[in-house]
């Protein structure tokens, strides 16, 4: 159960059934500073349910909170706007990686190592699997930033369920993030279906 009965009432103004069901189940709360912040924080919940874990992501800055898994970039661009956010170059690939795993729902990442990725137990057996991995493995490289007059130009690879695809994109530096070339990389990624 939360030791913060205040974070709890903050959840309920944005996600009230969520923050209902926190309140009675077993629930961990843990807060992550971003450097990219001056006041939010991220809060990762994580709901103990008998059949299977629930998860939940908020931008908290002591006064509100803001629902960030609702899958729209627009959460994310409110809390940048309260914040006045000014990236610099060396803030570019973690607030990329904070974009990308909340503006659509979790359902992409930004991923730049092995370790990054979640893969079949049967890669280190089977080896065309091993191989698909090894192949996979020999294309990730970290987030690229290069600064031009708009903002950050980046590149970064993302997976997607079984899929690994290298995107481009322009990031201001308000935080604007904007996708300008896709290409996927390699098909098939030896991980299960939900990462």
């Amino acid at each position: 159960m939360t030791t913060d009965p205040q974070l709890l009432q903050r959840i309920a103004q944005v996600d009230p059934v969520h923050a209902d069901t926190m309140s009675r189940t077993p629930t961990v709360f843990t807060t992550q500073e971003l450097s990219f912040y001056k006041k939010y924080r991220l809060v990762k919940v994580e709901v103990r349910l008998p059949h299977r874990p629930l998860q939940f992501r908020y931008a908290d800055d002591g006064a509100q909170a803001v629902n960030l898994l609702s899958g729209s970039t627009q959460a994310i661009y409110r809390v940048n706007e309260e914040e006045a956010l000014a990236l610099d170059a060396s803030q570019v690939p973690e607030y990329l990686k904070f974009f990308v795993a909340h503006a659509e729902g979790g359902k992409r990442k930004v991923v730049e190592r092995a370790e990054d990725i979640f893969w079949l137990r049967a890669t280190s057996t089977d080896k065309a699997l091993g191989d698909k991995k090894a192949d996979a493995v020999s294309k990730l490289k970290p987030v690229s930033v290069s600064t031009t007059d708009k903002g950050f130009e980046t590149v970064a690879l993302l997976q997607e369920d079984k899929q690994l695809s290298e995107c481009t994109y322009l990031v201001s530096k308000s935080g604007r993030v904007q996708v300008l070339e896709q290409q996927v990389v390699v098909e098939n990624l030896p991980v299960p279906v939900v990462f």
